[in-house]
């Protein structure tokens, strides 16, 4: 190999003569960097980010440029900056900057060579960094012996002694690691009470934050914090006074400072000091795989993309991209893809336990229990007692909702780190998420007490007082807890809804719930998105994650949703508790909604006709594989409706193609654990490519007569014309004729029914307006207008039996409408309703007195 300068020549050096090869055919950005020959170019050449600014007493320093270049994240330009300076005065120096370098690239070969020249082998920094490339390839043993040799030799250095409790956590020794931290707080180097009482004389940003990491890990593993509540704080100043006071473009201190926000479960502050350090290396492999995790917080699968490609693009075999990546795909539901990027990893880094737990929950996902438990007993040869591979399955069991089996993954977690708020925070949602409070309650305070300051563990906490002063309804098959104070209706109607819809629904998928289902009515959005995601707001009205279902109130007011109609949302909810027990969790997501929706009986929404309509003529609805993912990372504005409303006519479908057997056959082999193409075959010999072309087939059908075509819109503009004017000149009598012509050109376009009801009032015809304003009420679940007008209509002419059941409905959809109710009243007398009656009258006097 060349050499220079006592230098090796890295592949960097080689850049010249990959541009005099390609200067005459390929101009710079016309070749895709991830195909060949782009993919083999890409890594020789130096990054294009617009280079640093460089301080004028440094732009004839080369050794200061390639320092600068590393430093902004421009490692491959750095090293072309390297090989250019021929005898470097300060070869120490250079050498550390390849090496981080080297390090950052995965060049891991070209790192060790440099750091094992004679010429730096005696520099403690250099001993440092070689421990640091030997730990980024998982040989953590051998960084360690590195580091005990150079603390011999240097026992008050900084790096070595933080990073040995560091490589020794990651091996799972803890006792070993509590050590190393131990020294930062223990005299004669007890730095913790020196930046208690002089933080002004620390002026080393790297090592303040080196100390910060330490001291946050020594509090964390001896569970200091849980008595020394100012700890949280000193780390976080320490951070800050790095990044703020003694180095401003240090911005490895804005990722400590970030990483500490994000393990206590604040990824608001997380993020905010991310997008500062990344501000000052858009590049750092560390940054960005935290930030693919918070993206995978939000199901943002689309950023935890551009997080792993971003990591590939400096280091293209990166086992974090594979971690990423794995956990991406795991988090999408499609565990089987999961497998080959944590086969890659594992094949680097055999011994990479995060590898092997992440693995291990993709077999448990799989069901292949077996796979799993030999991968886990190959996780404890590697790091006994490590609790790391068991907390990767728990989590994702826990995110398919399989209780059982990830409460016992977490509990071995948390036997084996007492420790850790992660593992308890974990199984504290899991406990809440399957209706066991006080279990819940008994975790989470645990954890509190570990860590005052996780923001997730406040959340709950929080939630779980003001769910203890909840009142209770509870009847054969439900339990409903709501706010007596602010919602004191809640319990005249919901029990009894429920139980009326229990046997329609059980009977529909032959299942019955083992336990009764807990109905939660918040009164704040606040509240509702906390119990459900752990942080406040959520765009959504209900949701249920089995036994449980969460609702936000149905009334109009601050941090509200607003009215809706709560009955419809409850038997669209209870599906799919009856559902996903009836397939043990394991029923795919597009499936299960499209089922709830159709168990409303509504019919297909004003809204979703154009959307649809639109997607089935220019071939626009989801492929199969893709329909779950609308839901969660939805692309444009109308994705989730839209991903709503064809999941709903697949089942609509399959019922009269298929049969409803062919329903409850693909919920058994959901139950199985069959991937969705196994569904499709086994249960209805199609693949899915087969099944959507004949689903569309039938979708073109359905919207064939709905008068969206160009013909019948030229037709439906010239009558809408004629009709608005004949309105307008109120010649009504002349106008329905016309109206009346629309509603067959588009009978599912909510205009024409508009106007028809108004038409039909002032044209002295009752009945007819009744009907069209049944349309219209049938269709709307926020607002009881038309809820309203047609109980109103029918009770005018005497029609009190139906009256009554629209009237019914608009209080359903604003329960707290006092005139709506004073209705039912009225028409519960009418048609001798007695037990309905004393209800509407208890509940009248209920909301009389709250407007009072």
């Amino acid at each position: 190999m060349l050499r220079i300068s006592g230098f090796k020549t890295s592949v960097v050096a080689i850049v010249s003569t990959v541009c005099i090869l390609t200067a005459g055919s390929v101009r710079a950005g016309s070749y895709d960097d991830q195909t060949i020959p782009g993919k083999w170019i890409r890594p020789l050449l130096p990054e294009t980010d617009k280079e640093p600014e460089y301080p004028s007493y440094d732009k004839n320093n080369g050794l200061e440029i390639a320092r600068d270049q590393y430093w902004a994240g421009q490692y491959r330009r750095a090293l072309v900056t390297l090989e250019g300076i021929r005898k470097p005065k300060k070869f120490a120096d250079a050498a550390l900057i390849r090496g981080e370098c080297d390090l950052e690239l995965g060049q891991y070969d070209d790192a060790t060579a440099t750091l094992g020249n004679s010429a730096v082998a005696g520099e403690a920094a250099a001993q440092t960094l070689r421990a640091r490339v030997q730990a980024a390839q998982g040989e953590y043993q051998a960084a360690i012996e590195i580091l005990q040799r150079e603390i011999q030799q240097h026992p008050g250095l900084v790096a070595p002694r933080y990073y040995l409790g560091a490589f020794r956590e990651k091996l799972g020794d803890l006792a070993g690691a509590t050590a190393a931290y131990q020294w930062f707080v223990t005299e004669p180097h007890n730095y913790l009470q020196q930046w208690l009482g002089h933080p002004e004389t620390f002026d080393d940003a790297e090592e303040v934050t080196l100390i910060g990491r330490a001291v946050d890990r020594w509090a964390t593993l001896t569970m200091a914090y849980q008595h020394e509540f100012q700890l949280h704080d000193v780390v976080l100043n320490m951070f800050v006074r790095a990044y703020d006071q003694i180095d401003r473009g240090y911005w490895p201190a804005h990722l400590a400072a970030a990483e500490c926000f994000f393990d206590h479960d604040d990824p608001p502050s997380a993020l905010d000091e991310l997008q500062q350090a990344m501000a000052g290396n858009p590049n750092d492999i560390q940054a960005w795989a935290l930030l693919g995790k918070m993206q995978l917080g939000q199901f943002n699968f689309d950023g935890a993309d551009k997080a792993i490609s971003a990591i590939r693009s400096v280091n293209a075999d990166s086992v974090d991209a594979d971690l990423l990546e794995a956990r991406n795909l795991l988090l999408q539901q499609v565990a089987k893809r999961a497998v080959p990027p944590l086969e890659r990893a594992l094949a680097r880094q055999p011994r990479n336990v995060e590898a092997l737990g992440l693995l291990a929950a993709a077999e448990a996902v799989l069901l292949h229990d077996d796979k799993s438990a030999q991968l886990l007993k190959k996780a404890d040869e590697f790091d006994p007692g490590s609790p790391l591979a068991y907390f990767e399955v728990a989590e994702q069991l826990a995110a398919l909702r399989q209780y059982s089996r990830s409460a016992a993954m977490y509990q071995i977690a948390m036997k084996r780190a007492p420790w850790w708020t992660a593992a308890r925070n974990g199984l504290g949602l899991l406990y809440t998420q399957s209706g066991d409070e006080e279990s819940a309650r008994q975790v989470l305070e645990a954890a509190h007490t570990l860590d005052p300051f996780n923001y997730s563990t406040t959340n709950y906490l929080r939630l779980l007082d003001i769910m203890g002063k909840f009142a209770r309804s509870e009847s054969a098959h439900f339990i409903v807890i709501y706010d007596a104070k602010q919602d004191p209706i809640i319990p005249e109607y919901f029990n009894d809804y429920l139980e009326s819809v229990y046997p329609l629904v059980c009977g529909q998928f032959h299942f019955e719930p083992a336990v009764k289902t807990q109905i939660e009515v918040f009164p704040t959005q606040d509240e509702f998105a906390v119990r459900t995601t752990g942080a406040p707001w959520l765009p959504t009205v209900g949701a249920s994650t089995g036994r449980i279902i969460a609702l936000a109130a149905p009334r109009r007011g601050e941090r509200t949703m607003g009215a809706f109609n709560w009955s419809q949302v409850l038997r669209h909810e209870f599906t799919h508790t009856v559902t996903l027990g009836a397939t043990d969790n394991r029923i795919s997501h597009w499936f299960t909604e499209g089922l709830a929706v159709q168990e409303e009986h509504s019919p297909v929404r004003w809204e979703w006709v154009p959307m649809l309509y639109d997607a089935v003529m220019h071939h626009h609805l989801f492929p199969i594989d893709e329909l779950t993912w609308a839901f969660v990372r939805p692309k444009r504005p109308i994705d989730r409706q839209l991903a709503y409303a064809q999941s709903s006519w697949i089942c609509q479908y399959i019922e009269q193609t298929y049969g409803h057997r062919a329903i409850l056959g693909m919920m058994e082999e959901y139950r199985l654990g069959h991937s969705e193409d196994e569904v499709f075959q086994n249960v209805l010999h199609r693949t899915e490519i087969q099944f959507s072309d004949e689903f569309e087939q039938w979708c073109e059908k359905q919207v064939a007569g709905w008068g969206y075509d160009e013909a019948t819109s030229e037709k439906y503009d010239q009558l809408r014309t004629e009709g608005e004017d004949l309105i307008e000149r109120r010649q009504y009598q002349l106008a329905a004729p016309v109206w009346e012509e629309i509603v067959k050109l588009r009978p599912e376009d909510v205009l024409p029914h508009k106007r028809l009801a108004g038409l039909y009032k002032v044209c002295n015809e009752p009945e007819k307006s009744a009907e069209q304003l049944a349309i219209l009420a049938a269709v709307e679940v926020q607002n009881n207008l038309y809820a309203k007008a047609t109980a109103r209509t029918l009770r005018e002419i005497g029609k009190y039996d139906e009256a009554t059941k629209w009237a019914r409905r608009a209080v359903f959809t604003d329960p707290y409408d006092l005139d709506a109710h004073r209705m039912l009243a009225d028409l519960d007398e009418k048609v001798g309703n007695g037990k309905e009656l004393a209800r509407e009258k208890k509940v009248i006097g209920i909301l009389e007195e709250m407007r009072n």
